[in-house]
């Protein structure tokens, strides 16, 4: 398989969370705020960024080890592969949330219901429509 994928963080979160056994386990039950602090090169693409009150977060999951690809879940008996979980231990480490958008002050957002550390590396973001990213009819066995 190639290795020859090549990103570079559009930024960094600053967070009040500086170990991953902190962090809340899901972005949803952290009404907590953090900071994207954008790099300067890409500030320019924070350009009507306020349009919209909520964001995807693409970020590298930096302290994931990635090594088992079958894990069981906190709590539960039967065993997954990481593909079918939300575990931040993957092959690819990349991470998503759904953000709130509260403000933008220059190249710096502030964000609430993110769940990760402190320099965590922001890959992307991008604009959360509700129209297209809104699955009425979504469904996971594990959840009533």
């Amino acid at each position: 398989m190639s290795s020859g994928i090549i990103m570079n963080p559009i930024g960094f979160v600053r967070s009040g969370f500086s170990e991953t056994s902190e962090c809340p386990k899901s972005s949803r039950r952290n009404p907590a705020q953090s900071q994207l602090e954008i790099a300067s090169p890409y500030a320019d693409a924070l350009l009507n960024i306020t349009m919209a009150s909520h964001l995807w977060v693409m970020y590298w999951l930096h302290h994931s080890d990635g090594t088992a690809l079958v894990r069981r879940a906190r709590g539960e008996e039967a065993a997954r592969g990481v593909f079918a979980s939300r575990s931040p231990n993957r092959p690819n480490p990349i991470g998503l949330s759904s953000v709130e958008l509260i403000r933008r002050d220059g190249n710096v957002l502030t964000v609430s219901g993110l769940d990760c550390i402190d320099g965590t590396p922001i890959l992307d973001l991008k604009p959360y429509v509700p129209i297209e990213d809104h699955q009425p009819t979504a469904q996971i066995a594990w959840q009533p």
